[in-house]
C-alpha cells in the first residue's frame, strides 16, 4: 500500500463531517471534481472504498468509519503539535474567535473565555449577534465557537455543550411599585420592553406570559441588553434578563428587583462545528471553565 496523504485524508475526513462533497468544496474553497478526485485517490491507495456511492448520495463504509476514527485521532494530535510550536515572532498570536447571543450577560462572556484573554500567545475577538448571524459566520470560517442559550438541533455537524443554567429575573424602573405577594402577576399592568431577537430566552418568557395570563403592555423591543437596561432605568418599564445581566445594575440602584422568574431558566450553551470538537483551545477552555465552575 502507497503511503497515505494526509491532505487526501484531510478531504476525506472533511466530507465525511460535512456529509458531503458539496457542503466539502464551500468549507475548503476547493472545486467539487478536485475533492472527488482526492478522494478516488485516497480510494486507490488504501484498496478499499470509502463510501458508498448511490443516487448521487455519499453512504461511509464500515472501513469508511474506521479510517474517520483514526483520522479524528490524527488531525487532533495535528491541533495540539500546532498549539505546541513556539511563535516565530513575539507579537504573533493564534486567533480564537468567539461568537455570543446579545442576551447572554457580558460577564458571562468573560468569564467563560478567561483563560483565553490571560494565554499570551493567543488573541480573541468577539462577535455578537443573532444566533442565525453567528451561525452563518461559523459555517464560513469566520467563529470558532459560539455561546448561546440553548443547544442546536442539528448534531451531525455541530456539537452542543452545555455549561448550566442561570435564573432569570424582571427587574423595572425605580418608580414601579409591586408586591412580592402580586409578583410575577402584576407585570400585566405594567409597560414591557421585549427582546427583538427571537431566541430560546424570549421564547420561554412569551409561553410564561400566555399560561399565567399576564399581558403587559409592549412598548417596543431591542437586540441588545446594555441598551435594554438603560431603557428601562429611564423609562417607566421593565424587562426580563438573566440576573448575571443586571446584578451590577441592582446593585447600583439603576434599576429595581422586581422577581425572579422560577419558571424560566436561561440555558448556557457553547455551540461548536463537529470537525472542531477536538480543537486544543476549545478543550482547553471547556475545561478550565467547569473546573471554575465546581
Amino acid at each position: 500500500m502507497n503511503r497515505i496523504n494526509l491532505n487526501k485524508l484531510y478531504y476525506f475526513f472533511i466530507v465525511a463531517k460535512e456529509g458531503s462533497i458539496k457542503a466539502a468544496s464551500k468549507k475548503l474553497n476547493l472545486t467539487q471534481p478536485t475533492i472527488s478526485t482526492q478522494i478516488h485517490q485516497l480510494e486507490d491507495d488504501l484498496g478499499f472504498q470509502l463510501f458508498d456511492r448511490k443516487h448521487r448520495k455519499l453512504n461511509i463504509t464500515t472501513k469508511g468509519r474506521l479510517i474517520l476514527k483514526k483520522a479524528d485521532k490524527i488531525f487532533e494530535l495535528t491541533d495540539e503539535l500546532n498549539s505546541t510550536i513556539p511563535t516565530i515572532s513575539k507579537n504573533k498570536r493564534t486567533k480564537f474567535r468567539v461568537g455570543a447571543i446579545q442576551s447572554l450577560s457580558n460577564s458571562f462572556i468573560f468569564d467563560f473565555s478567561l483563560k483565553l484573554w490571560r494565554d499570551s500567545s493567543v488573541s480573541v475577538s468577539v462577535t455578537q449577534g443573532s444566533f442565525a448571524d453567528l451561525k452563518e459566520k461559523m459555517d464560513n470560517d469566520k467563529i470558532d465557537i459560539i455561546l448561546t442559550d440553548g443547544p442546536y438541533k442539528n448534531k451531525t455537524k455541530y456539537k452542543s455543550v452545555s455549561l448550566g443554567r442561570a435564573k432569570v429575573v424582571a427587574v423595572g424602573n425605580n418608580s414601579i411599585r409591586i408586591k412580592k405577594s402580586d409578583f410575577p402577576l402584576a407585570l400585566t399592568s405594567h409597560n414591557y420592553l421585549a427582546f427583538s431577537n427571537q431566541g430560546r430566552l424570549q421564547d420561554d418568557i412569551e409561553y410564561f406570559f400566555h399560561r399565567k395570563k399576564i399581558a403587559p403592555e409592549v412598548i417596543g423591543s431591542v437586540d441588545d441588553v446594555t441598551l435594554m437596561k438603560v431603557i428601562t432605568e429611564k423609562s417607566n418599564c421593565f424587562c426580563i434578563l438573566p440576573y448575571k445581566a443586571v446584578k451590577e445594575s441592582i446593585q447600583q440602584k439603576k434599576v429595581k428587583l422586581l422577581g425572579e422568574i422560577k419558571e424560566i431558566q436561561a440555558g448556557l450553551w457553547a455551540v461548536i462545528p463537529s470537525h472542531s470538537a477536538n480543537n486544543v483551545f476549545i478543550k482547553k477552555l471547556l475545561k478550565d471553565y467547569f473546573i471554575r465552575k465546581k
